[in-house]
């Protein structure tokens, strides 16, 4: 009897290991987590690892991208015009969220100093204030603008729930964010009236 081997689909399991690298990261952080604890967290071996990336830079860079690319999708998910409420529907309001904000700002960290990185950061940002701007085109003077005054927004409120998240529940944060929002939304408002 002839015994085949299991068909594994390659990008199915990089997204496995760059999700475990995700939960494995925001625990430990960037500057402590080992390869051994993202295969942990996949269920695989350090060799399996290996296989699907090139070196350890190769697996964070895909942990990052993973958490951008869920940004990104909740953000292509809002139908027209963006709401307060659309956008805070990216800040760290459950504990999945969070992780994802961990990463996100352990990078920070770290990209001032890393080409890379720093690249990753600025075509990520260039996609978000692009598929803001474009939602809002039409409805505000300076779309450019205003997307990049709400990504600056939700940047600071989400550092700060990332920081101290006790203390900033989800209505906590809508609430702030309606705050520092409402004015520049309130152009959209007088416009469509």
């Amino acid at each position: 009897m002839m015994i085949m081997p299991k068909i594994v689909d390659r990008e199915e399991r990089r997204l496995a290991i760059a999700n475990a690298a995700v939960e494995a990261i925001s625990r430990a952080g960037l500057n402590d987590v080992k390869l051994t604890d993202i295969a942990r967290a996949a269920g695989v071996t350090t060799g399996a690892v290996s296989h699907y990336f090139p070196d350890k830079d190769a697996v964070l860079a895909a942990a990052l991208e993973t958490v951008c690319n869920r940004l990104l999708a909740r953000i292509e998910e809002s139908a027209g015009i963006p709401t307060v409420e659309d956008v805070a529907s990216v800040l760290p309001r459950t504990e999945d969220d969070l992780k994802d904000w961990r990463v996100w700002l352990a990078y920070w960290g770290r990209a001032p100093f890393a080409e890379n990185l720093r690249e990753i950061h600025r075509q990520y940002y260039i996609e978000i204030q692009t598929l803001l701007a474009a939602k809002l085109a039409g409805h505000v003077e300076a779309p450019d603008d205003f997307a990049n005054a709400i990504i600056s927004a939700v940047d600071g409120v989400g550092t700060r729930v990332t920081l101290e998240p006790e203390a900033w529940s989800a209505e906590r944060q809508k609430a702030l964010l309606h705050q520092l929002l409402d004015p520049l939304f309130h152009q959209i408002r007088a416009k469509t009236d």
